[in-house]
């Protein structure tokens, strides 16, 4: 007799419906660049939801990818057409604290506009390891992340 029993992925709905896991972070506080290479933060399993909180008035970019956030996405059409890697695949966030309800398992983060940038982050961790959710790129299909 096997055992087939069923594993958390990343379409588990109820996973998403519990409680989430608390992780915090104020570690990147003065370390986000304006260029060159962003902070990466990688959460130890998939995400229910991010909150960002920026800590000074100017705004940070925030993407699931270093290239998006970079500016150096792919198309966010979808069009074959489109072959120069240059789509702002980010959101911006400003001084207010914005709650994003998305799940990933790693988040970057570049000063938008300059200056001195940081930034607080709570995340809500799911039980699904990180192992079993996607690789977010452009190249593998998923248009408009980086």
């Amino acid at each position: 007799m096997t055992l087939n029993n069923p594993f958390m992925g990343p379409g588990d709905v109820p996973s998403y419906q519990m409680s989430a896991i608390p992780f915090l972070t104020s570690s990147a506080a003065t370390e986000v660049p304006l260029s060159g290479t962003p902070i990466k933060v990688t959460f130890p399993n998939v995400t229910r939801f991010v909150v960002v909180s920026p800590l000074t008035a100017n705004p940070l970019r925030v993407g699931v990818t270093a290239k998006g956030v970079l500016g150096e996405g792919a198309s966010v059409s979808g069009s074959v057409h489109e072959s120069t890697p240059d789509h702002a695949n980010y959101f911006v966030v400003t001084a207010e604290t914005t709650r994003l309800e998305i799940r990933t398992k790693e988040l970057f983060f570049m000063s938008h506009a300059g200056g001195t940038n940081g930034f607080t982050l709570l995340a809500g961790i799911t039980p699904i390891k990180s192992s079993m959710f996607p690789t977010l790129t452009g190249s593998a299909g998923y248009i408009g992340v980086g």
